[in-house]
């Protein structure tokens, strides 16, 4: 039977970097920051909001994200997350640091698995 999620510790590990790479794509409220994260990664990477918008607070207090209030025509204000120049710089560092370790990690599993 498959999993359909994935360890906490594995999500928290990364969450800095797919929130970052969301908002790189284009501005967002948190609730579709949530529902990108489900559609984009398969469903399985999924947080609720109340892990969420801690998240988003402490990469706004780095300065990697801003948000700004928005009123649409019709419904309330609203929070928009955009990522910042600092952010981006961050995002390509972690983005980097991702591949190498991935491939660093599926090198062991690979070497390992056929002994």
């Amino acid at each position: 039977m498959p999993q359909t999620s994935f360890s906490s510790d594995l999500m928290r590990s990364c969450a800095d970097l797919v929130i970052l790479t969301l908002l790189n794509k284009t501005p967002m409220h948190g609730y579709d920051i949530l529902v990108s994260m489900g559609d984009m990664g398969d469903g399985q990477f999924r947080f609720k909001q109340g892990t969420l918008y801690p998240l988003l607070y402490r990469l706004e207090r780095a300065g990697w994200i801003e948000a700004q209030w928005q009123e649409p025509p019709e419904g309330k204000k609203r929070k928009v997350y955009h990522i910042t120049k600092d952010g981006r710089r961050v995002l390509k560092e972690r983005t980097q640091q991702w591949h190498r370790f991935t491939g660093s990690v599926n090198a062991i599993l690979q070497e390992c698995s056929h002994g």
